[in-house]
């Protein structure tokens, strides 16, 4: 096990002026979020040290960034992909398990199953890892922060896909995490630039459009589409069809919704389970 300051010199790479990482390390400090900020912060590492590494994460990943997502959501944003990039990179290089990151079709089936089984949420991560040699990370968004999930790969090809539980309900997070999986298996060789995604706007790019209906159909297999898109006419059926057809009836109900845009039917069902609340992560 390498003890990770070992690894990582806390220097300005190039691209990365030391006044952007001043500037940036003054903005944690004076961050409202800064409380929740240090709560992520390694035990071995103190407050100062934490911060400039992440301060100098940010300035690296402005540029990197800055085309994926330009708004005024920007600088929350970033923050919250440092975070998690310095997470997997700690991981990384403080846990032994065999880099692997090939994720097929039946791969994304096999995965998107595990969702019959709902505390699958509780290890789901040591899965994709000890299978797939992916990193998960579970990171709650920043309040008001526009961003579901994320996925890259570190410089050394290690896929990583991240989850901001922006949405705290069952369907939202194994749609999320099988799309962001499905970048995995369709885009690899993209991730060294991180794709960030926002689900509640709907995109035409062709590598979001891909994701989302490799997503989908893992989930919902397209042979089984017709007979649950029929329930929005007939909801009382939900349960009996879905365990016949050996799917999620919290999964079902969300692919309802969401293909008729109705978030009105099947609400006490889809919000019975609380992501948030399960995995012991605090609003």
């Amino acid at each position: 096990m390498h003890n990770n300051d070992d690894d990582f010199k806390v220097l300005p790479q190039s691209g990365s002026k030391i006044e952007d990482v001043i500037l940036n390390f003054d903005k944690l400090l004076k961050s409202k979020n800064l409380k929740r900020i240090l709560s992520d912060k390694p035990s071995n590492e103190g407050d100062s040290g934490f911060l400039y590494k992440l301060a100098l994460n940010i300035s690296n990943n402005s540029k990197k960034l800055y085309r994926k997502r330009d708004d005024a959501n920007f600088d929350i944003i970033n923050t919250w992909f440092s975070i998690i990039e310095n997470k997997a990179i700690n991981y990384r290089f403080n846990s032994d398990f065999k880099k692997n990151g090939n994720i097929s079709f039946d791969d994304l089936s096999n995965i998107a199953k595990l969702s019959l089984d709902e505390s699958s949420i509780h290890w789901i991560d040591d899965f994709l890892l000890n299978n797939y040699g992916v990193i998960l990370i579970i990171e709650r968004a920043f309040t008001g922060m526009k961003l579901d999930g994320c996925s890259f790969c570190l410089l050394d090809g290690t896929p990583v896909v991240a989850l901001s539980l922006r949405y705290s309900r069952y369907d939202n997070f194994w749609f999320t995490l099988m799309h962001e999986l499905s970048h995995v298996c369709l885009h690899y060789e993209q991730l060294t630039t991180p794709i960030l995604d926002d689900l509640d706007i709907t995109c035409d790019s062709e590598i979001e459009v891909e994701a989302n209906r490799v997503a989908a159909d893992s989930l919902i297999p397209r042979k089984y589409a017709r007979t649950v898109y029929r329930l929005k006419d007939s909801p009382s059926d939900l349960l009996s069809v879905s365990n016949s057809l050996n799917l999620h009836p919290i999964i079902v109900a969300g692919a309802i919704r969401n293909k008729f845009k109705n978030y009105y039917i099947f609400s006490e069902l889809v919000n019975s389970i609380n992501i948030r609340k399960e995995l012991g992560i605090d609003d």
